[in-house]
């Protein structure tokens, strides 16, 4: 994307829209939910506990029941619900 110039009063400042867009995976949530980490994902739909936690996953490659480790998961991107 395009870096843009926004001038205020004689101030001059870049804004870069890109420096917004942050990706936020499930290694990065699961610290804030411990209880992610203990369920076996062979049995539990990894996406299911996260929607209870306000979370989905967008990564299209997501498949359910790959592992019972979450570290499996770590790499699939997720959004928040709101």
């Amino acid at each position: 994307m395009q870096c843009h110039t926004i001038t205020k009063e004689g101030d001059t400042m870049s804004f870069n829209p890109d420096d917004f867009f942050t990706t936020t995976t499930v290694e990065d949530i699961v610290p804030k939910f411990p209880h992610l980490a203990e369920l076996d994902y062979s049995v539990t739909s990894l996406n299911d506990e996260l929607v209870k936690v306000n979370y989905e996953i967008t990564s299209p490659e997501y498949k359910e029941f790959i592992s019972s480790d979450i570290k499996e998961y770590y790499h699939f991107e997720v959004d928040t619900i709101v």
